[in-house]
């Protein structure tokens, strides 16, 4: 897993957000950590692909509609255009870092970074797998416990053409999904002590309040097309970045042939 890890950095709480985060992460990871001090957007996604970064940390952006994966914010740009993994750091995450609440090492052992349990959305889409994949290998490098979640609709869609009156024999969404999850887990290394959990709802809340009750990180996969005029937005790892209290890290992966950097 070792790479480069860079954050965005001004001299901001938000700034200092992602420094806190970046620099957790870079230690995480056995990663090289680097600084760029560029205005966020395409400068942040070209100083990306100068330095080869696989991973971009950033401190929050303002909370609303805003704020969401569309084209032109500085997501967009290093999700649709470097490509790499992007972090997000919470509001305030450079003073819960320094306290005694969150990310803080057992016993004062040197090189544990804090991280009890790692988070990671599945629901069986390439991009999910990427996202599991990373979490797996994050958590059994630093002796994190994997927590799996995958989110039912509590009311499933009816396909167009599907019969009104359902085949009794058929599995339901809801089994269907259970078992894939409970099959992946079972694959997982287990020194990553997975769990899976199923949650009914709509996939940005349950997310955001399951991670609420202790993980350190959350992973995500996200599809992107091309260009950031092509980036698929409004999706739930968007959404979730606005939601959950613990810093996110989107997994992006390319929908298509893969992006040729040009001069």
């Amino acid at each position: 897993m070792p790479g480069r890890v860079l954050v965005g950095y001004l001299d901001t709480e938000r700034g200092r957000d992602a420094l806190a985060l970046g620099r957790i992460l870079a230690k995480a990871r056995g990663a090289e950590l680097g600084i760029a001090t560029v205005p966020e957007g395409e400068g942040l996604a070209a100083a990306a692909r100068e330095q080869g970064a696989d991973l971009v940390v950033l401190g929050s952006t303002h909370r609303g509609p805003l704020g969401r994966i569309v084209p032109g914010t500085t997501m967009a740009h290093l999700l649709g255009e470097a490509p790499c993994a992007v972090a997000v750091a919470p509001p305030g995450f450079a003073e819960r870092a320094d306290g005694e609440s969150v990310w803080q090492p057992l016993a004062g052992a040197e090189e544990d970074v804090g991280m009890r349990v790692v988070g990671v959305g599945f629901d069986g889409s390439p991009a999910a797998r990427a996202a599991l994949d990373y979490a797996t290998e994050l958590a059994a490098a630093n002796g994190a416990a994997l927590r799996v979640y995958t989110v039912v609709r509590s009311v499933a869609p009816i396909a167009p053409g599907a019969p009104m009156t359902p085949n009794p024999a058929a599995p339901t969404e809801l089994e269907s999904r259970r078992a894939e999850l409970h099959q992946v887990v079972a694959d997982l290394p287990r020194e990553v002590r997975a769990q899976p959990i199923l949650l009914r709802g709509f996939a940005v809340t349950e997310l955001a309040k399951a991670v609420a009750l202790g993980v350190d990180l959350l992973v995500v996969g996200t599809h992107v097309r091309g260009r950031v005029g092509r980036l698929l937005h409004k999706s739930v790892a968007g959404e979730v970045v606005l939601e959950a209290p613990c810093p996110v890290l989107i997994c992006p992966t390319p929908v298509g042939a893969p992006l040729v950097a040009t001069s």
